[in-house]
């Protein structure tokens, strides 16, 4: 992961909070906040990825493919982990691959 990834990555956790949801009397986080704190780095990483989709952006076509591979990982990567997510397993982001 290049060193713009990280630092998106290491200020969502940063500001990261704990949340409470209506009417929770428990004090207890919900899982709820932990989607859309993915989501929100998941968006984030798209947007770092977006120059490599710019057509006179001097990249190689495997990497290319490459970058569209890894950014239509990172869209199905709430879907395929949300009900885990909701039930407080936390996936770990995809890497951009370079």
């Amino acid at each position: 992961m290049d060193l713009e990834a990280n630092e998106v990555v290491a200020e969502k956790k940063e500001k990261k909070t704990s949340f409470k949801s209506p009417g929770d009397d428990n004090n207890e986080t919900t899982e709820y906040w932990d989607l859309v704190f993915l989501r929100n780095t998941r968006n984030s990483l798209l947007q770092l990825t977006d120059k490599y989709l710019i057509p006179d952006y001097p990249i190689t076509p495997e990497n290319l493919e490459i970058i569209k591979l890894y950014r239509q990982e990172l869209r199905d990567f709430i879907n395929k982990n949300k009900e885990g997510i909701l039930n407080g397993v936390i996936p770990e982001i995809p890497p951009i691959p370079f």
